[in-house]
């Protein structure tokens, strides 16, 4: 038998697919043979093909004793793949929710830390979290542990990215309220101020000439307007510039 072949049009398969549900990371060139963490060298598999591609391995190198140790820590006291695939799958689900200890965390932080991550991959991420609706409990333990948090300072790049994804997309009403309410009475830094000063004097953003909408402007005008008068009621003398 071919098990070269068999192996080949079970990855081929595998790479030309997606699969829903309880799956499992293979690499198709073994890590002990030489093969890497790269997403081109893992493919997904269900339990049961990821049992008969160990066994395939094993078939197509006979002598490797590392090949033929992953099959029997797949299987264990399982008997066929199909008895492997159904366990696996039980013990998936009785995983799920339950809460990890702090030393399980650090692991895996520490096992991703540095990790690039391919595009496929962030595409799903961002896909799987597209209009995900938090809940006010877990808004508010997401905002705890980000609370106090120092990250390390962005690129220009990364920078230009975020810039260019924000342009031209419009804020709603209840996003623009709680900007205003998040800003109302923050104190800004000498820096932040002269950083504003040099870009409504022409010397910051140079060449970019900012248009605002007719409904910006009348609140703008409303405001300035409240202002003066509360100045004026005070007995301050107020200039008003033509």
């Amino acid at each position: 038998m071919n098990y070269s072949a068999h192996y080949d049009r079970l990855i081929l398969r595998a790479r030309s697919r997606i699969l829903v549900g309880y799956r499992e990371c293979h690499h198709v060139i073994p890590r002990c043979m030489g093969g890497t963490n790269s997403a081109a060298n893992i493919v997904r598999l269900t339990p049961e093909e990821h049992y008969v591609a160990h066994q395939l391995l094993v078939k197509m190198h006979p002598g490797s004793r590392k090949l033929a140790h992953a099959p029997m820590l797949l299987s264990k006291r399982c008997t066929g793949n199909k008895a492997f695939g159904w366990l696996r799958r039980r013990l998936a689900l009785s995983k799920r929710g339950v809460p990890r200890s702090s030393q399980t965390k650090a692991k895996l932080s520490l096992a991703h830390r540095g990790k690039s991550l391919s595009l496929e991959h962030r595409a799903k991420i961002s896909a799987s979290h597209r209009g995900r609706i938090f809940t006010p409990e877990t808004r508010a333990k997401i905002a705890a542990a980000l609370r106090g948090m120092k990250r390390p300072p962005m690129s220009a790049e990364q920078r230009a990215k975020i810039a260019n994804t924000l342009r031209g997309v419009p804020k709603s009403p209840n996003h623009r309220e709680k900007t205003a309410t998040a800003l109302r009475g923050k104190k800004l830094s000498l820096e932040h101020r002269a950083k504003l000063i040099g870009n409504k004097n022409g010397r910051g953003n140079r060449g970019v000439r900012r248009t605002l909408s007719k409904e910006h402007r009348t609140k703008l005008s409303v405001a300035l307007h409240a202002y003066y008068a509360r100045k004026s009621s005070s007995g301050l003398q107020v200039r008003m510039d033509s």
